[in-house]
């Protein structure tokens, strides 16, 4: 299993089933499939790859919810499982594209707060780590924000909702062995349950420093918690959905691998690949495979002109390798986990790739022109 070096051993069985949820989306002449997989990173480039060739999709985004109760995923990449998850991610593809129907998407916004900033910075200007916050003591920067979008087809009947949100799937902790979505899995299944025609996906945001407020809760207490949890998501996720505001307008999708520094060995380069995508002028996504901290989605939403703009982690989409954590410059020099250590990524890296996905978007928005002229 994934998520906690500190467990005593493998997986002892299956607590709830994990899964991938696939929503392909078409317009024109452009394509995106987007997968949402209870995994906790997963390098998706075989599925774009096959996608491409094998079934005409533009784009590929393999987004994962960041479960803690998983299996090993991108270190594990030439193992047995990996390569049937792999071949299960373009069969799911495939049927997404049979089923294609005629739709709309709606958008909206809401919030909660399910989790807290594990990073306390004392008066000495250095971080402590600060796992568990089952007190809900106020932390910052912290972003409640969730934010839905809602497809329909031509008849008025919900096909997915997709819930983006920004906290680590941590509930369950290393004492637990059985495997488990944790509580993105307990909001998607409350999602289906409410719209039982739909499918209910996870998008994780920047939790790179978010945990959920009961953080490693002792079994069997954990897997209650996670429920409680995922439902609180859930029903506001499906407040939002219903009243969400139509989008108009057309589909773009674009990638590149950006080059990156190695923190610690200056001769070593580091291939992030970054994924934008615009729907309308209502929409935009920042797609990374790493871990970036919350203050970068703040800064993005802060810097964009687009209504609704997200940034997702743990994302694969444009080639490249996982990359980790990405603190903001203010984190690497106050340290702390993900930070000052257990970080790869040259210090600005995250600014520098949130700055280059809204380089990407006002791009694809037609409002950046890539005449050199």
């Amino acid at each position: 299993m994934g998520g906690y070096s500190d467990r005593a051993g493998p997986s002892t069985g299956v607590h709830d089933r994990l899964t991938a949820r696939v929503l392909l989306l078409k317009a024109g002449q452009e394509s995106v499939a987007f997968i949402s997989c209870d995994l906790r990173s997963f390098v998706g480039d075989r599925v774009r790859e096959r996608a491409m060739k094998e079934l005409g999709i533009g784009h590929v985004l393999v987004s994962s919810s960041h479960t803690h109760s998983g299996p090993l995923s991108w270190e594990n990449r030439t193992s047995r499982w990996y390569t049937e998850t792999e071949d299960k991610l373009v069969a799911a593809i495939a049927e997404a594209k049979k089923n294609l129907v005629p739709a709309t998407v709606a958008v909206g916004r809401g919030e909660i707060y399910l989790g807290h900033n594990r990073r306390r910075i004392g008066p000495e200007g250095r971080a402590t780590m600060f796992w568990r916050n089952a007190e809900q003591a106020p932390t910052s920067p912290v972003d409640p924000t969730v934010t839905v979008l809602r497809v329909d087809d031509a008849k008025g009947k919900t096909l997915a909702v997709v819930v983006h949100y920004a906290c680590h799937p941590s509930v369950l902790g290393p004492d637990n062995r059985e495997i488990s979505a944790d509580y993105p899995g307990a909001m998607s299944r409350e999602v289906e349950r409410q719209f039982p025609d739909a499918i209910g996906m996870f998008w994780q945001g920047a939790a790179g420093d978010i945990n959920p407020y009961r953080d490693k809760e002792a079994t069997p207490g954990g897997f209650a918690e996670a429920e409680r949890m995922g439902r609180a998501l859930a029903a506001e996720a499906v407040r939002v959905a219903r009243k969400a505001s139509p989008v108009t307008g057309d589909l773009h999708a674009s990638t590149e691998v950006v080059d990156l520094k190695h923190r610690w060995d200056l001769a070593a380069t580091i291939h992030a690949g970054l994924t934008a995508i615009t729907l309308g002028t209502q929409v935009a996504l920042i797609a990374l495979p790493g871990e970036p901290f919350v203050n970068h989605q703040i800064a993005l939403t802060a810097k964009s002109e687009v209504p609704y703009t997200l940034l997702l982690g743990y994302s694969s989409g444009a080639g490249g390798e996982w990359i980790g954590y990405l603190p903001t410059i203010d984190a690497a020099v106050t340290g702390g986990y993900g930070a000052g250590w257990n970080t790869t990524v040259e210090v600005g890296a995250g600014e520098a790739l949130v700055d280059r996905g809204l380089v990407r978007m006002y791009q694809l928005l037609g409002r950046l022109s890539t005449d050199a002229r």
